[in-house]
């Protein structure tokens, strides 16, 4: 009985001992369940639609728009038309309202523009308009024909949530390879001495780091083809930018991980040590950075922090062109900020990272 309390107590403190174990069975899932908890599932799902009036509204006008704001099956965007057309277009409106200035006197005719791309939402917001129109029409006249409500029909391309995944999927199997093939590499060659073994050798250090980026560069490039390929010959997903520019959001994300990677090799001195490391920093980033939901979804708190993390805009740039068909002008905000990000990863690596072994 003494042995078995002996070796229970000793293999209780190994694996206190062992961070990565830790990490997975503590740290992981809490992380876990806070951001899945911080993210509202529950939420009832809206509709966008757009408002647009074609002139300062009566007061009958204002007091029927007053109350369509209060519908809770509506976010309302209220526009120009043109602009929230080119919204319903761009497949962020299930429908647009047109509301005349004046519902009185009649027959006022109210236009309805429905995305044919989201025949639910649509259907949806065409049933609850025409019902309050029908109860307005009813209040004034006291008749239910007062309105003359026009369904027009726009095709858009409708987004299905593998066009919306397959970008964000792209940018994080990136970041993951860019970040743990890297730290784990670079950390067990700097803990058996390899790295320091490579300065007595005529090649330049620099040149055996470069040789390494370039490899996970082409890797990069593979991994988004192959993402591609699978995505649209097997699930039927849309790409509709052009491959130059998905290719170059790719290598431009991959720097900037490849940066993170050597930070992180830099400051780990184990290999053990490398995945609660990393996971710390990457792993937020998996729910946070718009890979799996829109960070629209997020508290209004949460929202603000993910959209300044390094995935978000890498995600975000890779979504626009591939189901948008951005031009390099179109997410020149998010380029930008990848490369910012980029040169703070390259900076924080030059400052980190070494060739040798860390010192007890």
């Amino acid at each position: 009985m003494r042995t078995l309390a002996i070796l229970t107590w000793s293999a209780i403190k190994m694996f206190a001992r062992n961070k990565q174990a830790l990490f997975f069975t503590f740290f992981f899932p809490i992380l876990l369940m806070t951001v899945l908890g911080l993210i509202n599932f529950d939420k009832t799902s809206k509709i966008d639609v757009g408002l647009v009036l074609t002139g300062p509204p009566n007061q009958a006008t204002a007091q029927f728009v007053g109350a369509l704001k209060k519908i809770d099956f509506f976010t309302i965007h209220e526009g120009i038309e043109t602009d929230e057309r080119q919204a319903l277009v761009d497949d962020k409106r299930a429908a647009v309202f047109i509301i005349p200035w004046s519902l009185i006197p009649g027959p006022s005719k109210v236009t309805v523009v429905s995305n044919v791309g989201n025949p639910q939402g649509a259907a949806t917001a065409l049933n609850i308009i025409s019902g309050m129109l029908d109860k307005t029409a009813l209040s004034i006249t006291g008749a239910s024909n007062f309105f003359n409500v026009i369904n027009e029909e726009v095709n858009t391309h409708h987004l299905k949530y593998i066009d919306f995944l397959l970008p964000g999927l792209i940018a994080l199997s990136v970041m993951q390879m860019s970040v743990f093939s890297v730290a784990f590499l670079f950390v067990n060659y700097k803990e058996k001495g390899v790295l320091k073994r490579l300065i007595a050798t005529p090649m330049l250090p620099s040149i055996f780091v470069t040789s390494n980026v370039i490899t996970r560069m082409i890797v990069t490039l593979l991994q988004t083809t192959l993402f591609i390929a699978l995505g649209v010959f097997i699930f039927h997903a849309h790409v509709i930018g052009s491959y130059w520019l998905i290719f170059l959001i790719a290598v431009l994300g991959s720097i900037m991980f490849l940066g993170l990677g050597f930070t992180i090799s830099g400051i780990a001195s184990t290999v053990e040590s490398v995945p609660p490391l990393a996971n710390l920093i990457v792993f937020p980033m998996l729910f946070l950075g718009g890979t799996f939901f829109p960070v629209d979804s997020f508290p209004a708190w949460l929202g603000h922090i993910a959209k300044y993390l390094p995935l978000t805009f890498f995600s975000d740039a890779m979504r626009s062109v591939m189901t948008k068909g951005y031009t390099i002008s179109q997410i020149s905000n998010d380029l930008l900020w990848m490369f910012g990000w980029a040169i703070v990863m390259v900076v924080l690596a030059n400052i980190t990272f070494g060739f040798e072994e860390k010192r007890q």
